[in-house]
């Protein structure tokens, strides 16, 4: 719907401005009516030229059509780009967000489906989620739980960890790093996380993939968007997000390539062309 309404007001603009050039010249140079050019030469010229500053706009100067940017830093030499893509269909690691307790039941109170966590439990271990559970526990084994829950009940699990800790799982080829996110409310079931607690996950997930993926792509979504209840702007979590690759990055190289995958309905919130302009 934007690009059908910008692209009619280019059309308009430029059959517009082909108007404004032909009066003023037959005018000022009192041209012979007969040789003038006709209602259809005249709508195709408006026309051709609506069509090319559309396409020169849209990919060059307001960048609405663009559907991904490349942003790069003297300061270090990884590949950062910003994409609208399908985070499942990228190659490389893929970051992520669970809740504190690295819960696995996808049945919409623990785990939503439409979750990423969830799609990736369902996608990708089909239900199994013993195994995922299992290399959970095994890469989590030296980290210190920020509590435990004995009385929780089934399918819950007891265990809840600090915000940022980072799991490394992988299945027939596919490698993720889940990162706790979220706050779970023990009541309700609900996950919550604040601009802190973003910070501190994708801190703690740039710190795992500085030692797990050996130079692989890292594909990091829109962590605190959605059921992760922020209520940050889409924008500002991009912005959080480079920040976070920045500034880790200048401490020590993460990996040779880290894209950010943006969900396509977002392009009407997310403009790229602004984003690398103040990033650039």
């Amino acid at each position: 719907m934007r690009k059908t309404k910008l692209f009619t007001k280019t059309l308009l603009a430029a059959l517009g401005m082909v108007w404004l050039v032909l009066e003023a010249y037959y005018v000022l140079s009192n041209t012979d009516p007969d040789t003038r050019i006709g209602f259809w030469s005249f709508l195709i010229v408006g026309i051709v030229l609506g069509i090319a500053w559309f396409f020169v706009d849209g990919f060059y100067l307001s960048g609405y059509l663009k559907r991904s940017i490349e942003i790069s830093s003297n300061a270090f030499d990884t590949k950062i780009k910003v994409i609208f893509a399908d985070l499942f269909s990228q190659n490389g690691w893929k970051a992520i967000s669970v809740n504190d307790f690295f819960d696995s039941t996808v049945d919409g109170y623990y785990i939503s489906e439409n979750s990423l966590h969830g799609m990736m439990l369902k996608n990708y271990w089909g239900g199994n989620i013993i195994d995922w559970d299992k290399q959970v526990t095994d890469d989590l084994s030296d980290i210190s739980p920020k509590e435990e829950l004995t009385d929780r009940p089934a399918p819950g699990k007891q265990i809840r960890y600090p915000i940022g800790t980072t799991a490394k799982v992988s299945t027939n080829g596919n490698n993720f790093l889940c990162v706790a996110a979220t706050h779970t409310n023990i009541d309700s079931l609900q996950v919550s996380a604040s601009s802190d607690d973003l910070n501190k996950a994708l801190r703690g997930l740039l710190c795992k993939t500085r030692s797990f993926c050996s130079g692989d792509a890292l594909n990091i979504p829109l962590i605190g968007s959605g059921l992760a209840r922020t209520g940050i702007k889409p924008n500002i979590i991009v912005d959080l997000i480079l920040l976070s690759i920045f500034d880790e990055s200048k401490r020590e190289k993460i990996t040779n390539e880290i894209r950010i995958i943006l969900p396509k309905q977002k392009r009407k919130e997310i403009h790229l062309s602004t984003i690398q302009k103040e990033w650039s």
